[in-house]
Formats: structure tokens, sequence, C-alpha cells
């Protein structure tokens, strides 16, 4: 694949995502709701977030370019999560019992979750 070839297949794959992304987000409560994925100036992938409850949207940061849904997923949940830590949201979506840390977003066999960052275990599919 071309670089541009590479991008608008990024993008695809990230805006197959987002609907995953979304619906477990919506799901969990987060502080932030995903709105969209867009093609920024500079051919990298932007995504575009608001704060539960409603308001403008924000655009952050330009996200990795990738090759399966999975990693979008990955990316994107991640890049999220962070948004709706800096919320004010410390343990969204909650981890395990006694466990005060936020899971974290990975790929576990192909397939997009979220794990307990202290010992690695999946707790639940993301979307």
């Amino acid at each position: 694949m071309n670089s541009d070839d590479e991008v608008l297949h990024s993008l695809d794959c990230y805006e197959t995502a987002l609907r995953r992304v979304s619906a477990d987000f919506g799901s969990r409560g987060a502080a932030v709701e995903p709105v969209s994925v867009r093609l920024g100036a500079l051919a990298g992938v932007l995504v575009d977030y608001r704060v539960a409850g409603g308001g403008d949207p924000y655009t952050v940061g330009t996200l990795p370019m990738v090759t399966t849904v999975e990693e979008a997923v990955v990316a994107l949940a991640d890049l999220l999560q962070e948004e709706a830590l800096e919320c004010g949201d410390t343990a969204w979506p909650g981890c395990r019992p006694g466990h005060p840390h936020p899971p974290t977003p990975c790929l576990s066999g192909g397939t997009a979750v979220w794990s307990c960052p202290r010992d690695a275990t999946a707790l639940a599919g993301i979307g």
C-alpha cells in the first residue's frame, strides 16, 4: 500500500471502530462521547469527541496508522480513555475489585479488550 492508501485504509478501520467504541463508552457511562473520525490537513486521522451531556466537540490528536479494525478499536479507546481520565473520571471504566486503576485497552488474541494493567487479565471486549 502506498501512503495515501494506508491513510484511507486506516480511516475506514477507524470509522468502523468508532461505532464499537462509542457503544462501549456509552454503556459504561464514560465522561466523553466519541463523535467522529476524519482526515486532518496533514493526511492523519483525527478524532472528535464531546464531554458527555453535550457541548461542542473537541478534536484530539492524530491517530496512528492501523491495518485492522481491532487495532483501530484499541488506539481509539486508548486515546479517548485518556480524555475521560483528564475529565476527572479516574477509574473509568473500572478494573477488578480492589484495583484502583483503570483497565488498559489492548489486543488479546487479535481482539480488542480491556485488560488489567497489573496482571494482564482480559476483563471485557471493547464494544
